[in-house]
């Protein structure tokens, strides 16, 4: 199953409180351009710094959006355990299709533990849940073989997200996992990596830039099950070009807001404190960027 899911980005009204309104006119135009799936508060969705009780009023608003023209999943990941399960069962309750648990950041953990704390969460959660492994923001990585021996023990544990800048460590997890449990989704979380991971065996991506244009990577999505590889060939140049918009400002996320905001989708682009918005003095270059992926 190739798949392109978006991890979408939050509007919000000031640093604590989300537009739901802008959000979901988000998620209608995803929709209308095709995307496989939605996931809200992924990294993308500033889900660290945002409030419990405003997670909880979006998954609500999100579910009549997206439950049933594309995949609902939500980011759930907490260093508290009983948080991720609260915050999961929850999501599920309002229909959600799947979870998306990044293991706990900030202190490296041995695998036993990182085993420890998914098997905790798969037992205690109702309904299926995809790993996230991010080492650059966790300081260590899932290696390929406690994935498998979580997938093993967990039937509701059914794939990863893999969030590192190649392709290395996600093609151990294809060759480590696939072979035992074919139907376990494996995506990489660089754009850039979708044909890649799809060539390798892999399942394709949750990644950012469809948030800005999102009938792009739905086409990509198409030709890569049509195996339509002059399409693909064409469209992974079109990326390549679109990933610089990620170094224009750190962090990308309010890159991307900016965007949106040009676009008429969000009615802001404020950030959820410390981070700063897109520099106004900057815009003009960005609007005449992004005239070649409109």
């Amino acid at each position: 199953m190739i798949k392109y899911v978006v991890p979408v980005l939050t509007c919000l009204r000031n640093e604590r409180e989300i537009d739901v309104d802008s959000c979901l006119r988000l998620y209608d135009h995803l929709i209308e351009n095709k995307m496989d799936g939605i996931a809200v508060f992924g990294t993308s969705g500033e889900f660290p710094h945002i409030p419990l009780a405003e997670k909880k009023r979006l998954i609500k608003a999100a579910s009549s959006v997206i439950k049933g023209k594309a995949e609902f999943i939500v980011g759930t990941g907490s260093m508290d355990v009983n948080e991720t399960v609260e915050l999961s069962n929850y999501a599920f309750n309002e229909g959600a299709d799947t979870v998306i648990i990044v293991s706990p950041f900030y202190y490296g953990l041995s695998e036993d533990s990182v085993f420890e704390y998914y098997s905790r969460a798969a037992k205690n959660i109702r309904g299926n849940i995809y790993l996230y492994n991010f080492p650059d923001r966790t300081s260590y990585s899932i290696s390929p073989k406690t994935v498998l021996k979580l997938a093993l023990k967990h039937p509701n544990i059914i794939g990863i997200k893999d969030t590192l800048p190649d392709m290395a460590h996600t093609v151990e997890i294809i060759k480590t996992v696939k072979p035992v449990l074919p139907e376990f989704q494996i995506f990489h979380a660089y754009d850039n990596s979708f044909a890649y991971t799809v060539l390798s065996g892999g399942n394709g991506c949750i990644g950012i830039l469809p948030n800005i244009a999102p009938r792009l990577f739905s086409n990509w999505a198409k030709a890569a099950r049509e195996k339509d590889l002059d399409t693909i060939s064409i469209i992974q140049k079109k990326v390549d070009k679109l990933m610089d918009i990620l170094w224009f400002h750190s962090p990308f996320l309010a890159t991307c807001k900016a965007v949106l905001v040009e676009q008429g989708i969000f009615s802001s682009d404020t950030m959820t404190f410390p981070f700063l918005k897109y520099p106004e003095e900057k815009k003009a270059a960005l609007k005449e960027f992004m005239k070649e992926f409109a």
